[in-house]
């Protein structure tokens, strides 16, 4: 009997090996052709031009690969893609649709199957299989071929869609254009030779080696942490004004890392156990790492790769081990498995055009640091091999999150365009950071920024921020073995709010639990999201929660700009034993001799319950701030983060804009100041319709602030509530979308929506 789930796993096995996207695709009509035995196994790709390209086949001319191609509705092949439903023929020719390519030789075959491969809707390609005899193919061999289709849509789709990228026809077919696709690092579009440097040390192939002995071992990792703390103080400063402050903000939270007792307590414990001093670091290191990689929320998972900086600069001061300098003779952009910190501090600014890193996400401190410099920046690449394109001309849109090689004159042509508009909008928006974000009616908005590391100030004060939205009181949880001191925590807040001041500081308390789970406190659960997380794990910890509340107090006795925000909050219960927690705090300082005050209390509204608790909840809340991409999920019943149903995400979605727009109308029915961090605040389309609401707050990233502000200065409010009426009528998200769009491109402004 043929059992599909066996081949596919046996297949995706050794899809491991594949040595490129060619490889594998061969691969899998290989196995598919000798499991079913079959004369012809072939599989069609969907390119980006919309076109069914033969990009692997046994049994037919290997000549015609890359030659026959085809419209959705043109051919069997075609009527397959477009209809999205099989075709199963015992007579190929006399089906109205066939179409004889004489490059195949395919006359020979009658009996005919394909399936079409979906992934996330669209069609990726037709995997078809064929044989010489008349015969239909049985319900068993459809079956298995239908589910084959599936399983490697939805597990290889990725690669399988890199074997069909275009080959430009003015070219010659030995340098096809070559795209690469990423994740949006920073804004821009740079055009430049690339640098590809050298793989620099990584952290999983240190060898790992028996120690010469504890005292020797002891003092060596001890003398490279001294070292290594030395260097972390000069600050590296080479990367001129404009950086320097987010720099040394970065190399501030390396500091905390690298003073942090779990981390030499952690070495000390595998040193007991004979190994060297390098083998010791990489496992205490890993240990930490693994914790942030499990987790689901991408900012905290992001800081693993904190650690692994950290630890690469420690391994080299081990192994005196110098990092080589990088002196490009003109601007470049630097191509690496792992661009870091280090990488910007070995290049002259003045020579650094891009950043583009097979690994990292849009919250690394690579995309941190490239956005306080202005640089555009890709990653998270992916396993891409990209050392041929040393020196190599290529093109960087970090609006897209895309790398182009190998460009025609036109398409270079059209980048060019672009980039010059990208910097006459950077020359627009210079000026605005001491403006208001005011409408041109005079409607005045407020522009908050989002924030969670020390790091991540100095780009939000930069660009204008009126205040913190958002601090994510997490980290300082989620870098130790064990829960962290109230003078630690202390320390953190009060240099936030410091910075601040006396502009508002709005402080989450701890989001953890569930989906979060600390590295000393692992929490299993079978739907976390819905779990033990928020407040719910805090109130049931409330020497925990007490503790960071006396922190966030203490920090806030100079500024006085505290705000305290209460996560995941749906009961009334819950609301009511969080202000006995804060008097609880207040009377304790006093009583210690610290004049401290209660500070104004707010709900972030994540949780759908909420919505329709606040005239309940009124009294005891001083404000109200909407968490719009938890809202979304909540209401939508969609993880954002499964990309099996992430499509169906989104909070342009009528029903969360009729809950937005409810839960405004009832904030300012109960005199409750509202504001909205998130997604939402930064997607230029959507602030339109926030501010046809009545939104007048929002907290954002702090690379969007200077667009969503030059955005609210060129609207008027009429036309945003207009907008908001029109949008009801859009049948779908995409189209809504669209007509928001168009109204944007009116106003002068596509560069915000290109």
């Amino acid at each position: 009997m043929l059992n599909p789930l066996i081949t596919a796993k046996r297949i995706l096995q050794a899809a491991a090996q594949a040595t490129d996207s060619g490889a594998l695709v061969r691969l899998i009509v290989e196995r598919i052709r000798t499991t079913l035995d079959v004369d012809v196994c072939s599989l069609y790709v969907m390119n980006e031009e919309g076109e069914l390209v033969l990009t692997a086949t046994l049994g037919l001319a290997q000549e015609a690969i890359g030659q026959i191609r085809m419209t959705p509705g043109q051919g069997l092949v075609g009527t397959i893609a477009k209809r999205q439903h099989p075709l199963n023929l015992d007579h190929a020719d006399k089906h109205p649709a066939f179409r004889y390519f004489k490059e195949t030789g395919e006359e020979h075959y009658q009996g005919f199957l394909g399936v079409p491969m979906i992934h996330l809707g669209q069609t990726l390609g037709v995997l078809v299989v064929q044989v010489r005899e008349t015969r239909r193919f049985t319900e068993e061999e459809e079956a298995f071929l239908i589910t084959m289709a599936a399983h490697l849509a939805g597990s290889l789709g990725g690669n399988i869609k890199k074997s069909a990228r275009p080959v430009d026809p003015n070219q010659a077919q030995t340098q096809p254009v070559a795209r690469f696709q990423g994740i949006k690092g920073a804004p821009g579009i740079e055009i430049a030779p690339a640098w590809v440097v050298k793989d620099d040390i990584r952290l999983d192939d240190i060898a790992e080696r028996d120690g010469s002995g504890e005292a020797i071992e002891r003092r060596r990792i001890h003398d490279a942490i001294n070292e290594t703390r030395e260097e972390l103080d000069t600050g590296l400063d080479q990367l001129g004004n404009t950086g320097e402050d987010t720099l040394n903000s970065l190399l501030d939270v390396y500091k905390l890392l690298l003073d942090s007792p779990e981390l030499s307590t952690a070495i000390e414990t595998e040193i007991l156990t004979g190994v060297s001093a390098s083998t010791a670091l990489k496992r205490a290191i890993l240990q930490q790492i693994s914790v942030f990689e499990a987790m689901d929320d991408p900012y905290l998972k992001a800081r693993a790769e904190d650690l692994r900086v950290l630890a690469v600069r420690i391994y080299r001061r081990l192994q005196d081990v110098h990092s080589e300098r990088i002196d490009p003779a003109q601007p470049v952009i630097l191509v690496g498995r792992e661009i870091n910190i280090s990488h910007f501090t070995r290049i002259d600014r003045s020579l650094l055009a891009g950043i583009v890193s097979l690994e990292g996400s849009a919250l690394s401190h690579t995309a941190v640091l490239a956005n306080a410099l202005g640089i555009p920046a890709v990653v998270g690449i992916g396993d891409e091999d990209l050392s041929g394109l040393h020196g190599a001309e290529i093109i960087l849109d970090g609006y897209r999150g895309q790398i182009v090689a190998n460009a025609p004159a036109s398409l270079r042509a059209e980048f060019e365009r672009m980039k010059r508009q990208q910097k006459a909008l950077q020359a627009d928006l210079s000026h605005l950071k001491k403006l208001p974000a005011e409408s041109k009616d005079g409607t005045t908005v407020r522009l908050y920024t989002n924030t969670g590391l020390l790091a991540d100030i100095t780009p939000g004060l930069e660009r204008g921020a009126e205040g913190i939205g958002l601090y994510r009181s997490e980290i300082p949880f989620m870098v130790h073995n064990n829960f962290p001191t109230e003078e630690e925590q202390t320390r953190i807040y009060q240099g936030v709010l410091d910075a601040y001041a006396p502009m508002p500081v709005t402080m989450r308390t701890l989001d953890i639990g569930g989906d979060k789970a600390l590295p000393y406190f692992p929490i299993q659960e079978q739907n976390p999201f819905l779990g033990w997380r928020g407040i719910r794990f805090t109130l049931d910890y409330r020497n925990i929660l007490l503790d960071q509340i006396r922190a966030m107090l203490l920090a806030n006795k100079s500024s006085q700009n505290l705000q305290l925000m209460i996560p995941m909050l749906s009961r009334e219960d819950e609301l009511q034993r969080f202000h006995a927690l804060v008097d609880e705090a207040v009377a304790q300082l006093n009583e210690e001799g610290h004049t401290v005050t209660k500070p104004p209390i707010g709900i972030m509204v994540e949780v759908p319950a909420v919505l329709w608790l606040l005239p309940r909840l009124r009294d005891s809340i001083d404000f109200v701030s909407i968490g719009s991409n938890d809202l979304t999920q909540y209401l939508l019943a969609v993880d954002r983060n499964n990309p099996r149903v992430a499509s169906l995400y989104s909070h342009l979605h009528p029903a969360v804009l009729d809950a937005l727009q409810g839960l405004v109308r009832e904030c300012r029915r109960l005199n409750l100041p509202v504001s909205i961090c998130g997604e939402m605040a930064s997607d230029p389309a959507a602030v339109i319709l926030l501010l046809g609401m009545g939104m007048r707050t929002l907290s954002l990233s702090a690379f969007h602030l200077p667009r969503i502000k030059w955005l609210i200065r060129h609207l008027h409010l009429e036309d945003c509530i207009a907008l908001l009426d029109k949008s009801r009528d859009c049948a779908t998200e995409a189209e809504r979308r669209e007509m928001l769009n168009a109204h944007i491109r009116g106003l002068g402004l596509g560069a915000l929506v290109q």
